[in-house]
């Protein structure tokens, strides 16, 4: 009788590894399209600590985030492929002054000092180019981390798009 519960469960287990197999993941990520991992890899042979997933507005869509020694980005960047290896999108983070100058001034007015920029974001959507800024509030006790965030957004003149609060 302790051999038909032993039976189940390995039965059970090997089911279980099957169908994880078949979900075509791989330690927590998603494997891509050999386009688009032969792509990624002649733009970026240096890259490391690569995450993988499928955008969630387009099952087609692969997007990729990094870490290389490179300068683009600060070392860090996000990709998002189609299943052909063309890019769709690219983020890159910046330094604030990279922004457009209007830009740097619309937060200057808008968000004085009881502010403090987070990350800075480039994005290049099929060659449309994009700004994205989080602004950390400060509260009274000092601390940005425990204020709203204001997500940010400008147009590549630095012209303000939109903000989000968090």
């Amino acid at each position: 009788m302790n051999y038909v519960k032993h039976i189940a469960a390995f039965l059970f287990t090997v089911f279980i590894v099957t169908f994880c197999q078949s979900q075509n993941i791989s330690h927590g990520n998603v494997v891509p399209p050999a386009k688009v991992q032969l792509k990624f890899d002649s733009l970026y042979p240096h890259a490391y600590n690569m995450d993988w997933r499928i955008r969630q507005k387009n099952e087609n869509a692969q997007v990729v985030s990094f870490d290389c020694n490179c300068e683009e980005g600060l070392g860090h960047l996000t990709i998002t492929f189609d299943t052909n290896g063309t890019i769709l999108n690219k983020d890159t983070r910046i330094h604030k002054q990279d922004l457009p100058g209007s830009s740097i001034d619309y937060i200057a007015n808008n968000y004085p000092n009881d502010f403090e920029y987070g990350d800075i974001t480039k994005t290049n959507k099929e060659g449309e180019i994009s700004y994205r800024v989080d602004m950390k509030q400060i509260v009274p006790d000092g601390n940005a981390t425990s204020g709203w965030i204001y997500i940010l957004k400008f147009k590549a003149s630095g012209e303000f798009i939109s903000v989000e609060k968090r």
